[in-house]
């Protein structure tokens, strides 16, 4: 399972991208593939910040809250304050808490989970040039190649692995 995982993370980082207008993946001249793949893996790692897994804040209920309760009807109510959580887990305002609130509220939560996003893909990329790595754009005909290829698939890794260690490509192509 683990490797599996491995593997699927490490076609992530090195893997093509849909950007407006392009779509770009990163390589190294002449880089194998043992040494392409493990790269892509340690820069994913060192993008979500050595591998452990952050939370935003804000987007767990926290043990401590005194609104929370076990019950599981999905109320929190009573006296301990407006709001509660439906069936599904999303937070319900009610009582003095308006619409706009929770309109603003959602909108500052994905903003930081955006930002967060943002300096992962970064970190990510500052790492892959700090090995050597260049992005570059595909041709039409490589991404329309590409688009049949299975998301993870072996098949979809060799083809950007050919693209990505070709000196030819990353030359004419580089950004």
């Amino acid at each position: 399972m683990m490797r599996k995982t491995t593997a699927l993370l490490a076609t992530a980082a090195l893997s093509a991208c849909a950007t407006p207008g392009a779509v770009t993946s990163w390589g190294k001249p002449n880089v194998s593939m043992a040494d392409y793949r493990l790269d892509s893996a340690q820069c994913i790692i060192e993008g979500s910040g050595g591998g452990s897994t952050k939370v935003v804040e804000g987007s767990e209920p926290k043990p401590n809250d005194p609104n929370a309760t076990s019950d599981t009807s999905g109320s929190r109510g009573g006296t301990n304050g407006p709001g509660g959580v439906s069936p599904g887990g999303a937070i319900v305002y009610s009582g003095s808490a308006s619409p706009d609130d929770a309109n603003q509220a959602a909108i500052q939560q994905r903003e930081k989970v955006l930002a967060a996003k943002r300096a992962q893909k970064m970190a990510m990329e500052q790492c892959l040039v700090s090995r050597g790595y260049k992005q570059f754009s595909l041709t039409p005909e490589q991404a329309a190649h590409l688009a049949k290829l299975p998301e993870g698939s072996a098949e979809r890794r060799a083809y950007l692995h050919s693209l990505g260690s070709d000196p030819a490509v990353i030359s004419a192509q580089g950004k």
